[in-house]
């Protein structure tokens, strides 16, 4: 009686399968973890740029200044090399920012007046404007009189400020100075009164470096008092994101300001014209 054998044998999809397993397996067996112990940044600064390069089924986590790698030992040195370039001391910068307020002004009066009287009747015309500016005049022995006043003034005011402030790269930093100017107020029944308004000026920044290139994110702040209305200050804010080189002046922005009237009397005539620019530059330099 004859003895049958039976021969075993895998299809190639079968194969192919099981060298996949065994890879894997061998991939698995060869992922180890580590502990790296971080120089000069934090875990939270630096996961999310490590975290996309981790191999599929490798891990990476961290708190303070460690992380906890668990991956092969060839993605393990790509993570190395990429930590090597931002695990660096942060750059110490100085930003300096210039607000500067350039504003004229230009009133022209032109007043005629006068008073002329007879017997009983008599009129006068008085001049708006006051007894400022140029005049020319006559008098009778009646008393008769007649004036003309002419007057042409001219004011400008240039006003710079610069702030500066010491911070890290990438930290938010903010530098602010003012004064509080005290106002006299009427309370009604109680009698007139003493108030503060805090009067301030500065900027909020943060900024990012790439290479000899600095990215802000700036918020400069202009307040002012005004002279000839007290009680009222003047404020003039900018809020955006810029670029530019180390060491340059960089222009923020601005804005522009005209503005011109006139009044019409009965023989006078008062023309007033004003213009105010407002402009900021912010500077970023390395402290070595």
């Amino acid at each position: 009686m004859g003895t049958r054998r039976h021969r075993s044998e895998f299809s190639p999809l079968a194969s192919l399968i099981l060298a996949l397993l065994f890879t894997t397996a061998a991939v698995a067996d060869e992922r180890r973890i580590e502990i790296i112990e971080l120089n000069h940044a934090l875990a939270s600064d630096v996961l999310p740029l490590l975290q996309p390069l981790v191999e599929p089924g490798g891990s990476i986590s961290g708190t303070d200044n460690k992380l906890i790698v668990k991956t092969t030992p060839a993605n393990l040195a790509e993570l190395l090399n990429v930590l090597g370039a931002i695990d660096r001391p942060l750059r110490r910068l100085k930003i300096t920012v210039r607000q500067n307020v350039d504003a004229s002004s230009l009133v022209r009066e032109h007043a005629l007046s006068g008073r002329i009287s007879s017997g009983q009747a008599s009129a006068q015309i008085p001049d708006p404007g006051g007894r400022y500016g140029a005049s020319i005049g006559y008098r009778d022995k009646n008393g008769n009189a007649v004036r003309y006043r002419a007057l042409n003034t001219r004011s400008s005011n240039d006003s710079q400020n610069a702030h500066f402030v010491t911070t890290l790269e990438g930290s938010p930093a903010l530098v602010q100075t003012g004064q509080a100017i005290p106002y006299l107020y009427n309370s009604g029944f109680y009698g007139n009164g003493i108030d503060y308004r805090d009067v301030t000026s500065g900027f909020y920044v943060t900024p990012r470096l790439h290479g000899d290139r600095v990215t802000l994110e700036i918020a400069p702040q202009l307040e002012r008092a005004n002279p000839g209305d007290r009680g009222t200050i003047s404020t003039r804010r900018a809020h955006t994101t810029l670029s530019g080189r180390l060491g340059e002046w960089i222009p923020l922005g601005g804005a522009n300001e005209a503005a011109t009237g006139s009044d019409r009397e009965l023989l006078a005539q008062t023309r007033r014209q004003g213009s105010e620019n407002y402009n900021v530059w912010v500077l970023v330099e390395e402290i070595p």
